[in-house]
């Protein structure tokens, strides 16, 4: 919700310009079903202006998914075993952040502009938050560096591809583990630092077919998804049992 609103904000302070921005996505919907193993999707984008500029654009294109609570927590060796000692809990996480940039504005890009369009891991408002209590900044890093290791935040610095000098367009990798839930992708348009444009799109994820099934089943039917998870576990345990004994 705070990314939302944060987006909404920047749309109404975008200054009149003479460039228009288009963008699309190849598919505005995923669906992850039982043998889902990753997807792409690509994002397009022109810019139309009255008048012919020398100056180049530059771009950025951040894919953000849902805010989720998550806990983070230490483990120490104590007594010569591994336990949690500490934990953190943090909220509004994006469960997915991936941002790409055209080359010239990774380049040049300064810490300010990163900072105000939120380009950057260490701008993102959980983090931002903990970087006031040093004892919760180590954590906030660890909620990264987790995130980066399943692919589900990832920064490219030129990414974004012009095959026109007012034509582009960046592809994302979907993991396998990608969270499910209604994304947002946001397109900036900049030259000189100076944003002329922006746009934002929908992207929704979504189970499909038995495993969305199996999926409503268990969180409709908590109790009865147990006991028919432990009947399976015995049955199964049981045929094994007697396969293996007859031979």
């Amino acid at each position: 919700m705070r990314l939302l609103i944060a987006l909404l904000a920047v749309l109404l302070a975008v200054p009149a310009s003479a460039e228009k921005l288009v963008s699309a996505l190849s598919e505005d919907a995923v669906e992850i079903t039982s043998n889902f193993t990753g997807s792409y999707i690509t994002v397009f984008g022109a810019v139309t202006e009255e008048e012919v500029r020398g100056q180049e654009y530059e771009v950025a294109i951040v894919v953000a998914g849902p805010d989720l609570p998550l806990v983070v927590r230490k483990k120490d060796r104590v007594a010569g075993l591994w336990l949690n000692t500490q934990s953190r809990e943090f909220f509004d996480v994006p469960s997915f952040y991936v941002v790409h940039l055209s080359e010239n504005l990774s380049v040049a890009a300064s810490q300010d502009l990163l900072t105000r369009y939120k380009l950057d891991f260490v701008n993102l408002g959980f983090s931002r938050e903990a970087s006031y209590a040093p004892e919760d900044e180590a954590f906030a890093r660890a909620v990264v560096d987790i995130k980066q290791r399943q692919e589900l935040y990832a920064k490219r610095g030129d990414a974004v591809e012009f095959l026109a000098p007012n034509v582009f367009r960046t592809s994302f990798h979907l993991p396998s583990a990608i969270p499910v839930g209604t994304y947002h992708v946001s397109v900036y348009l900049f030259r000189e630092e100076q944003l002329l444009a922006a746009q934002v799109q929908s992207l929704v994820i979504e189970k499909s077919g038995f495993s969305d099934r199996i999926a409503s089943f268990a969180d409709q039917q908590p109790l009865f998804y147990g006991l028919f998870t432990v009947v399976v576990a015995i049955t199964t345990g049981w045929l094994a049992g007697l396969i293996f004994r007859r031979n």
